[in-house]
């Protein structure tokens, strides 16, 4: 009954231990992981260090690249009101042009002022001087400069040396070309002609220069890419201006110049109309001006002719009857001229995309609307095809405006002038009553009077044109850009990428990453066991013990005065061994392993040892016939042994010896290697042996070989009462673990326990890994590799 219940009992703890473990490993030990990095504390300085060295190079040969800023103030009516000005200008009906802030910013966007930059600055010619590691780009201090005299628009980029040979001599090569000339010549290149200036402000400092030349397209593009252009604030009418570039003085040319090109742009888009109206006036001016004096030369003669001095008095009377006639006939006789004059400018088709004059006819409100959407469509038109074709949809809807307006235009000339000429002819008829009167004046007067009417008609539109070709050069003096720059470019102090602080930062973490993650994929791909888990996973056999690491040379670590932490692991392996030998009459224990090296002799001698501490007559059996170990270890002379007592050459006697270790100690040696141990265990002599064994001693300790390579272990299993398996950290491969799977679920061998050997707890818990224990087992087995980070210990037998 006691033995059952002991039996029962240590059942029962076995199966609690591996259940508490499993929990314990199942969740997340922090602890465990800390201590397992801390042991790897060199390796995350070594990374760190290197992490933080090459954060360091990046960041002495990175190319640092600056922002270079800008800000522009656009004349926006919604938002900003009207420029000062504005009033004297709508007084002298000039013409306005409003503005939109997100229109401006596609302008500034558009490829046609980039091209005019990178053309106007030479941006698709970068000249570089080699460094120790690096090229460094040059742009302002050069000695000298590549001046195309014709380059061509597509092509490839390419790359040209000049190499100073003295002072004043040269050396242009490239692939397939090596030209020596001096400077100020030129050279025929397949890109074009070019001109090499030299700048005598600046020395030559360097021997060696690279010239790479690309297209200007190609240029445009990387240069649009680099500008970054926004609108900070809907509430407000600025634009920033934002260009990337690694020269901090070029980009500041390259956003001004911009800038600049852009507001001459504005300009001139303003002064098209007044030049286009004051073209239209002086044509007119021209053709009045022969009028008149046409007019003037007839009055002379008709004077001359009929010898009159002084009409005055003789008209005055006729005069003062039709002034008020002849004031608003002429009045409308004017009106009548410039509508026909503006109607055959509207007929001409040479003029369908010019702005239309507007300033000649102030009375009808109607038209005057007309030509002022007109003319800002028509402006709207061009400023859009700066940034797009006439194939865009929008450019199209936008001419379908424009000839339905310049269709209204024509109705309301049409209108017009049917209505001035309903006037004209109201006026005629009442004039026609005076003229009965008139008629009865001599001749000769009337037709001075028609002369002089003539006369007053062209005098009054030659001075009405000549006004009006004063106000329209006025307002083009007054024209002034659509925006002004508030904040010229200017490139911040400090480069804005690579960052110091972000790229130490990132080789810091880099360093500590690395072997993190180094040391989870060794614990992940590792094929050996690492920590208690990949046993527990692996096989159903619970574990009966630990052993640590042997740190000596000596091969038995107990003793009466011993109290290293290894001799307790061995006592504490006695006392659970009270629990799996419960019967009574259990005193046979085997020890087995997988392969060899995995310390079976080491542990069967110090348990026989441990348990001969205890007073108990316990005998080592040295049963590994193919490969013993335990003689040599224990300095014994194996010519006589099992081997020569199962096959009658030696008595029981003659192979029992002590051991040396112990007075309750005794060994029997596996003597010469027999050419069939498996035959010689099979034997029934082999049976009669260890019954008459079993009533001579206490303990029976029996070293076996490897199971995993030979069957020599389950031939004597049946004479064991239970059986240690022996794995190895970091030795033993975890699919090996499959065979104690096999024998624990098939009950191939009796009472199978685990014991975990040569385990290296060092700054970690559990079974931290990384030195090879040294026990050299043939069976040609190789010891695991050392990784390259591993210490170099000199193995140690146990």
């Amino acid at each position: 009954m006691i033995n059952d219940i002991h039996k029962n009992g240590a059942s029962r703890n076995n199966h609690a231990s591996s259940a508490d473990f499993e929990n314990e490993e199942e969740g997340l030990d922090l602890r465990k992981i800390v201590d397992k990095m801390i042991r790897y504390w060199y390796l995350f300085v070594i990374c760190i260090i290197a992490g933080i060295a090459c954060a360091v190079l990046y960041m002495r040969y990175a190319t640092p690249s600056y922002k270079i800023s800008a800000k522009v103030l656009v004349q926006d009516d919604k938002k900003n009101g009207n420029v000062p000005g504005a009033e004297i200008l709508e007084q002298l009906e000039m013409f306005s042009s409003k503005s939109n802030v997100d229109n401006e910013v596609e302008i500034l966007k558009s490829r046609s002022l980039m091209e005019k930059v990178v053309r106007d600055l030479d941006l698709n010619v970068s000249y570089f001087v080699e460094g120790r590691v690096k090229k460094t780009e040059q742009f302002i201090r050069l000695p000298f400069k590549f001046k195309w005299l014709y380059l061509k628009d597509t092509l490839e980029q390419s790359s040209y040396v000049v190499k100073m040979l003295d002072n004043n001599k040269l050396s242009l090569s490239t692939k397939g070309i090596h030209r020596e000339a001096a400077w100020n010549d030129t050279f025929h290149l397949p890109e074009g002609i070019v001109k090499l200036e030299r700048n005598e402000f600046y020395p030559i400092l360097n021997k060696e220069y690279q010239i790479r030349v690309t297209s200007f397209d190609y240029a445009v593009g990387r240069y649009q890419k680099l500008l970054d252009i926004s609108i900070p604030n809907k509430q407000a009418s600025t634009i920033n201006l934002v260009l990337t570039n690694t020269i901090p003085e070029k980009g500041e040319l390259i956003l001004n110049k911009l800038l600049q090109t852009y507001l001459s742009a504005s300009v001139e888009d303003k002064n098209r109309i007044v030049d286009s109206t004051i073209s239209f006036i002086d044509n007119r001016l021209g053709i009045v001006t022969r009028e008149l004096t046409s007019v003037e030369k007839d009055i002379e003669q008709f004077k001359q002719s009929n010898q009159l001095a002084n009409l005055e008095e003789q008209s005055k009377l006729l005069v003062s009857n039709t002034g008020d006639y002849m004031k608003q006939l002429t009045e409308q006789q004017v009106r009548m001229n410039v509508v026909e004059s503006l109607e055959q400018y509207m007929r001409d088709e040479q003029n369908a995309r010019r702005v239309v004059p507007s300033s000649l006819i102030v009375q009808d409100p109607t038209f005057l609307g007309i030509v002022e959407k007109y003319n800002a469509l028509l402006l709207e038109r061009e400023r859009l095809l700066m940034s797009s074709t006439e194939s865009n949809p929008v450019v199209k809807n936008m001419d379908l405006q424009l000839s339905g307006l310049r269709a209204d235009l024509r109705n309301n000339l049409a209108s017009l002038k049917q209505g001035i000429q309903v006037s004209i002819d109201e006026l005629e008829r009442n004039n026609g009553h005076i003229s009965q009167k008139i008629r009865e004046v001599p001749g000769k007067e009337r037709i001075f009077l028609d002369y002089s009417r003539q006369q007053a008609v062209k005098q009054e539109l030659y001075l009405f044109l000549l006004k009006k070709r004063e106000e329209s050069a006025i307002s083009k003096s007054s024209n002034i850009a659509v925006a002004r720059v508030i904040d010229a470019g200017k490139s911040d102090p400090v480069p804005f990428k690579p960052k110091g602080s972000v790229i130490y930062i990132i080789g810091f973490i880099a360093g500590l990453v690395f072997p993190t993650l180094w040391i989870y994929l060794q614990g992940l791909l590792g094929r050996r066991i690492s920590n208690k888990q990949d046993i527990l996973n692996n096989t159903p056999v619970p574990i009966l013990a630990e052993i640590g690491h042997n740190k000596d040379k000596d091969i038995i670590v107990v003793g009466r005065e011993s109290r290293t932490p290894i001799a307790e692991q061995f006592r504490a392996i006695r006392t659970n061994l009270q629990f799996i030998l419960s019967n009574e009459g259990d005193k046979v224990v085997m020890l087995t392993s997988s392969m060899s090296g995995e310390g079976k002799s080491f542990v069967a001698t110090n348990l026989a040892a441990v348990l001969s501490l205890s007073g108990k007559k316990v005998l080592l059996m040295e049963m590994d016939l193919r490969k013993p170990k335990i003689s040599q270890m224990l300095n014994f002379n194996n010519s006589i042994g099992f081997s020569t007592y199962v096959i009658g050459k030696s008595t029981l006697e003659e192979i029992i010896k002590p051991s040396g270790v112990s007075d309750k100690l005794w060994l029997i040696p596996s003597g010469p290697i027999p050419p069939n141990p498996a035959e010689l265990l099979l034997m029934d002599k082999t049976q009669k042996l260890f019954t008459h064994l079993r009533t001579l001693f206490d303990y029976i300790i029996v070293d076996t070989a490897p199971i995993g390579l030979v069957t020599d272990a389950q031939l004597l299993g049946r004479f064991a009462d239970a059986t240690l398996y022996l794995v190895r950290q970091s030795f033993t491969y975890k699919q090996q673990l499959t065979i104690t799977k096999d024998l624990y679920q098939h009950r191939k061998m009796p009472k199978i326990n685990l014991i975990v050997n040569d385990v290296k707890t060092g700054a970690g818990y559990g079974y931290g890994y990384g030195y090879g224990y040294g026990y050299g087992y043939g069976y040609g087995n190789e010891q695991p590799s050392k990784g390259i980070f591993r210490r170099v210990r000199k193995p140690v037998t146990k």
